[in-house]
Formats: structure tokens, C-alpha cells, sequence
């Protein structure tokens, strides 16, 4: 018997700050790029990542499952602020909780990813407002209309529990709770709507906070390349490195890949489209 659990990438969040009352919270911009985690019993030590192995350990003792193993697929490169530790985590932990016969909810799931590591929000399907510190599912959200990314993925990397031990970009962070929480209303309204060009207005305004955080050297080239390719916002990962310009369609996305690749070697640029997320599982034999 083997379980198999799929979860999706992020190009960072749509919003992520101090929105609530007592906390940050954040909005994952989940895109259509994939990652994978195979479970099964017996086939000895798995050699895995840290946090994918914490996750295993923790699977292995809540769904009685102490002898399963996993292999994990992951296309991505970690520490840019692409969802892979969520993709890596929440796949151990669900498939080896369909190994078990369990049947893992969206918000269990990520409880107890979170219990490893501050998690992304890409279990829920659509989209979702979620305390990625504490566990918390704040409030459930529509998938955005049509959108794509021109997505940067640097060669640079900054790790999560890194920038979570900054106390200067903390305090800055819940200093800026107001732009914060006017963001996420923003943004809301777009969703609700199905207006594209509000959604990518309250990201923008997301990543203009965190660049006033945490500034990053492509921004002046996602400003320009939004700016000469008719971009509708920008993107970016708030405790990555990754970023991106939006667009309403995949052919203008094309271009502004071409326009910024040709300005700049320091990573990839890739095309992606923006979507809802959800854990898929499927057991066979």
C-alpha cells in the first residue's frame, strides 16, 4: 500500500502582515507549480530534509504509523518563499495519514503543520486568511479570477525561521498594522468581486510595506517591468526572496518574462498562473 499527497507552490502571499488584533496573518499566493510526497511501510531510514523529517516523526506518533516511510518530490528550490517547506510537511503529514486510514482535514493539517514550522495556507481550498504562526484558520476566501505571474526567483535565499528571529523586522512589521489590515480589506473586495485589478492593488500595497521592511534589489526592476510591460501589481515573498509582476494574461506575462530575463541574470524568470490550493491524496494498492 502506498499514500501519495500533492500540495501546491506559492510566488509568496497575496498580503501578509499585522491584520488581526493579536497577530500576523497572511494570504498565500498559490500558483499551479506542484510537489509531491509518497508513504509507505517498511523500506528503512528515509533520508529527508529537517523540517520534512520533524514532520515524518510527528505523522509517525499521531497515525500509528511507526514503521512508514516517504520520498518527497519537490521541482522547487527552497528558501525563496515558494511554499516548498509547506509542500514538503503537509505532504509527509498527509499522506502518511492516509497510510494510517485517516482521513486529515484541511485545518488539522495545518495545525500540525504549523507545529513544525510557520506554515503557507496552500491545504485550503481557495484561498484562505490564516494565523501561520499559531495554527489558525481566520477566515476562508474565494480563488482569485485569472491571473499570472511573471515570476523572479533569485539565486539568493533567505530562510523563514531567519527572518523570524529578527526582532527590528518584527516590531517594524506590527508598526505598519494599519496599511496592513487596510490591504487585506482591499483585497477581499477584489476577490468577492472578481476584480483582478484590485487584488494585484492591495498585493502591490503589501509589497510596498515590505519593502519599506525589508527592501529587495530586484524592486526597481518589478517596478519597471510593470511599469513598460502594463502590469496590473507586484508580488512578492515577505520572509523570501522570490517576487513577481501580474498580469490578467499569460501572453503579457510571457513578455514581461523576456523583458526582465533580459535585464537580469541573478535567477530565473518563470511564467505561472495564480490559483486555489488544496491537499489531493490518493492511496493505492
Amino acid at each position: 500500500m502506498m499514500a501519495v499527497a500533492s500540495l501546491r507552490g506559492t510566488v509568496g502571499e497575496w498580503i501578509q502582515g499585522w491584520i488581526l488584533p493579536d497577530g500576523e496573518a497572511l494570504v498565500s499566493l498559490t500558483v499551479e507549480w506542484r510537489g509531491s510526497v509518497r508513504a509507505f511501510r517498511g523500506g528503512g531510514r528515509s533520508r529527508l530534509a529537517p523540517k520534512a523529517h520533524r514532520a515524518l516523526m510527528l505523522a509517525r506518533e499521531a497515525f500509528g504509523v511507526d514503521d512508514a516511510s516517504v520520498e518527497v518530490e519537490n521541482p522547487l528550490r527552497p528558501a525563496l518563499g515558494l511554499g516548498t517547506s509547506t509542500m514538503d510537511v503537509g505532504g509527509v503529514i498527509a499522506s502518511c495519514g492516509a497510510l494510517g486510514g485517516r482521513e486529515v482535514s484541511e485545518e488539522e493539517l495545518f495545525r500540525m503543520c504549523c507545529s513544525v514550522e510557520p506554515s503557507d495556507g496552500t491545504m485550503f481550498r481557495g484561498l484562505a486568511l490564516v494565523d501561520h504562526i499559531n495554527g489558525r484558520l481566520i477566515e476562508r476566501l474565494p480563488e482569485p479570477p485569472e491571473m499570472w505571474l511573471a515570476a523572479l526567483l533569485p539565486y539568493r535565499t533567505l530562510d523563514t525561521e531567519a527572518y523570524r528571529r529578527d526582532r527590528g523586522l518584527l516590531k517594524a512589521v506590527r508598526d505598519r498594522a494599519q496599511r496592513h489590515a487596510k490591504a487585506y480589506q482591499v483585497f477581499k473586495r477584489g476577490l468577492l468581486e472578481g476584480n483582478s485589478r484590485k487584488v494585484a492593488a492591495a498585493a502591490t500595497m503589501s509589497s510596498i510595506i515590505q519593502q519599506a521592511i525589508m527592501p529587495r534589489e530586484e524592486w526597481p526592476l518589478l517596478l519597471s517591468a510593470c511599469r513598460e510591460r502594463k502590469g496590473i501589481g507586484i508580488a512578492v515573498a515577505h520572509s523570501g526572496t522570490a517576487s513577481g509582476v501580474i498580469f490578467k494574461d499569460p501572453v503579457s506575462a510571457e513578455a514581461c518574462r523576456e523583458f526582465i530575463a533580459s535585464r537580469w541574470d541573478l535567477g530565473e524568470v518563470r511564467v505561472v498562473r495564480a490559483c486555489g490550493g488544496g491537499v489531493d491524496v490518493d492511496v493505492r494498492g
